[in-house]
């Protein structure tokens, strides 16, 4: 039993760490979005997505990590279940609930032949079809919110998508 273990654990490590090392380098993370997008980027901020990594933090939500039966005093931030749905594309490198996990990985989409101030004001039509065709999505639907919000949380509460949205979603004029 104790050999299984050990070659599970190798197999993971093996497969487990290239895989996430590829999943990382297709985020660019949030600071190449407020570029652009200041004042969504800073209501953002404030947001309990944005300072999601930040409650795995010891003494940080203790009454829900009590109520939840967790050690209000231990620290989340390296336990691979917690960093799965507090972190963008599974990794401490993008903490909190970024961009990208609304509105997919933003290394093709990003690029400046896409996101482009001068070339979106004279075709906004083309650039967003190029940002699209690159895999940027506009509004997240339910199943991406229900990734983690959902019964494995442990401070799980039931979700209604329509309500939680319109807390959520950004306006044209936010920009």
């Amino acid at each position: 039993m104790k050999k299984f273990l050990l070659y599970l654990f190798l197999g993971l490590l093996l497969f487990g760490l290239p895989f996430m090392a590829y999943t990382s380098e297709e985020y660019v993370g949030d600071r190449k979005c407020k570029v652009c997008h200041i004042k969504i980027h800073k209501s953002w901020r404030e947001t309990p997505h944005a300072k999601a990594f930040e409650a795995l933090n010891p003494g940080v939500k203790a009454e829900a990590k009590k109520k939840a039966g967790l050690d209000d005093q231990k620290d989340y931030t390296t336990d691979a279940s917690c960093i799965q749905c507090h972190t963008t594309g599974n990794s401490p490198l993008f903490p909190g609930i970024q961009c990208e996990a609304c509105h997919a990985p933003g290394k093709k989409y990003t690029s400046a032949k896409i996101m482009n101030k001068k070339k979106y004001k004279a075709n906004p039509e083309q650039q967003r079809k190029l940002a699209l065709e690159a895999g940027l999505i506009i509004a997240p639907d339910e199943k991406n919110c229900t990734e983690c919000h959902n019964e494995k949380s442990p401070t799980y509460q039931p979700f209604d998508f329509k309500a939680r949205y319109e807390e959520v979603k950004h306006t044209k004029a936010a920009k």
